[in-house]
C-alpha cells in the first residue's frame, strides 16, 4: 500500500470514529432518571403526571406506554411543552427508544433549562419496557 493509500485509509477510520454516536447519557442534571419500576410508581402515585413519547410516528404508531402523548424532540418548543404540561411544576416523564435513540435526553434537557422541576427521564425507555413485557398501548 502506498503512502497516498494508507493516508486516505486513515482518513477514512478518523472519520468513522468521530462520526460516530455516542448513546445517550444515563443521568441529566435537574432531572431524576427512572426505570420501569420506578414509572410505575410514578403512574400509581401522581395522577397529574403527563407522559412525553418522543419517538417518530412510526415508532409510537407500534406501541407507547399507556396514556403518552408523542412529541418529536425536534418539534418541542417551550410553548408546544407548555401545551401538554400546564405548569413548570407538573410531573413530566420522558422517553424514546433508549439510550441508542437520544430523542428523550434532548426533550429532558429541554424541560429542566426551560425551567420544569419534576422532569422524570426514561434512558432505557421502549428498548427496556418491551424486555420486560409490560404493556403497550396503540393509536
Amino acid at each position: 500500500m502506498n503512502r497516498r493509500a494508507l493516508a486516505a485509509a486513515l482518513v477514512g477510520l478518523t472519520l468513522g470514529v468521530s462520526g460516530a454516536r455516542a448513546d445517550a447519557p444515563m443521568t441529566i442534571a435537574g432531572a431524576t432518571t427512572v426505570d420501569a419500576k420506578a414509572i410505575i410508581a410514578l403512574m400509581e402515585s401522581k395522577p397529574d403526571l403527563v407522559i412525553i413519547d418522543n419517538r417518530r410516528a412510526e415508532d409510537y404508531a407500534n406501541g407507547f406506554i399507556e396514556g403518552a402523548v408523542r412529541v418529536l424532540d425536534t418539534d418541542m418548543t417551550e410553548a408546544v411543552l407548555a401545551s401538554h404540561v400546564k405548569t413548570k411544576g407538573t410531573p413530566v416523564l420522558f422517553y424514546c427508544n433508549g439510550v441508542k435513540c437520544g430523542r428523550a435526553a434532548k426533550a429532558t434537557e429541554m424541560a429542566v433549562r426551560w425551567g420544569y422541576t419534576q422532569v422524570h427521564y426514561y434512558a432505557l425507555g421502549m428498548e427496556e419496557w418491551r424486555a420486560l413485557g409490560l404493556p403497550v398501548a396503540g393509536p
